[in-house]
């Protein structure tokens, strides 16, 4: 298959979100040390708890929650009315236009040194601000981060909780000495410097939004710290978008891979450098993450999205030959040789 042929397949099924993000940077407040946004879309039954689990943070830093309601039709706009006088808090309403909108619209108004996102349906622990901070500010990072609990719950009933602590060994897996890499690109149980999000936003209307992280944030930390205590309880049940979304029969899948262009032309944009960082980081996204969401797809659809992939690639290369893990050498190879079994092989051992 050419790459005008995948090209044109893809385009009879996929039209990508019109997605020009508004970038609006507040001027700093000095006297502010963290700004945390929270996008909200209904679970009116769970976001007290929420709520209650980021205000009543045992921490001497100054801090504002910024709550973004983007159109909530449960009741839970009216839950966060009852918060409007706390000084702390600082409520938003807009209409529905997807939690990478929402957290637009926080970063937007946040004036904090630092942010930090939380998402409307899990919780925090009360001491995440004061140990991410006091880390933060010790060693003047750029990104701190901490551990989280998986939490399972079936029909409203906690049945598994896993921690998720990456421990200090497997930090070393990247080859690029970019051991940050190996860490969740996901955009909570972090505080980042205000200075990252200058030039960086999510894009509206995309699924996998989160993608933005490791390609936009991490390429540009310069210093960052890891702390292996859980500090965060993400919630994952039927009813959790980012559980759901992905279903593998869903034409939207692709945004996988639309996003990840929008990502290239930001990333190039900002002045980032199309290094071996960047290239092994593309490697992993076109592989693990990029495959295993269209494997049901019909057998014309996944050639193209390979062929498509394979063109990137070859864009993308360096001259010199990047020092990479063997599964990884097994992806460029297949993307080298147009081997789409290779592809699909590899991309499923990682």
């Amino acid at each position: 298959m050419t790459a005008e042929q995948a090209h044109n397949i893809i385009d009879k099924v996929y039209s990508p979100p019109v997605s020009n993000p508004e970038y609006i940077n507040p001027v700093i407040d000095s006297d502010l040390d963290l700004s945390v946004i929270i996008p909200v879309y209904n679970y009116a039954d769970i976001l007290e708890e929420n709520i209650e689990s980021i205000l009543n943070q045992k921490t001497k830093y100054k801090y504002q929650v910024i709550f973004v309601d983007d159109g909530s039709t449960d009741g839970a706009r009216d839950i966060l009315k009852k918060y409007e006088k706390n000084p702390k808090v600082k409520l938003i309403f807009q209409k529905n236009s997807g939690i990478g909108a929402a957290r637009n619209t926080g970063i937007n108004n946040a004036s904090g040194k630092y942010l930090m996102f939380i998402d409307c349906d899990d919780t925090v622990h009360n001491d995440i601000i004061e140990m991410l901070m006091d880390e933060a500010y010790q060693n003047d990072y750029d990104m701190v981060m901490a551990a989280h609990n998986l939490v399972k719950e079936k029909d409203g009933k906690v049945f598994n909780v896993i921690p998720n602590i990456y421990p200090k060994s497997n930090l070393v897996g990247y080859k690029n000495g970019d051991d940050i890499m190996n860490l969740a690109g996901l955009p909570w149980c972090k505080v980042y410097k205000r200075a990252l999000w200058n030039d960086v936003r999510f894009f509206p209307g995309f699924w996998y939004e989160d993608t933005i992280i490791q390609f936009l944030i991490f390429t540009n930390c310069k210093k960052y710290s890891y702390l292996q205590k859980v500090e965060y309880e993400y919630r994952w049940y039927e009813k959790n978008f980012s559980h759901t979304q992905g279903g593998k029969n869903n034409v939207k899948a692709i945004d996988s891979y639309g996003i990840l262009l929008k990502i290239i032309e930001k990333y190039i944009e900002n002045g980032q450098k199309c290094d071996e960082v960047f290239y092994t980081l593309l490697l992993r996204h076109l592989s693990t993450y990029y495959y295993s969401l269209f494997t049901n797809y019909e057998k014309d659809l996944v050639e193209a999205l390979f062929t498509v992939a394979a063109e990137m690639i070859e864009k993308y290369k360096p001259e010199k030959k990047v020092k990479l893990p063997y599964i990884l050498r097994q992806v460029e190879k297949s993307f080298d040789n147009k081997d789409i079994e290779l592809w699909k092989l590899s991309s499923c051992y990682q």
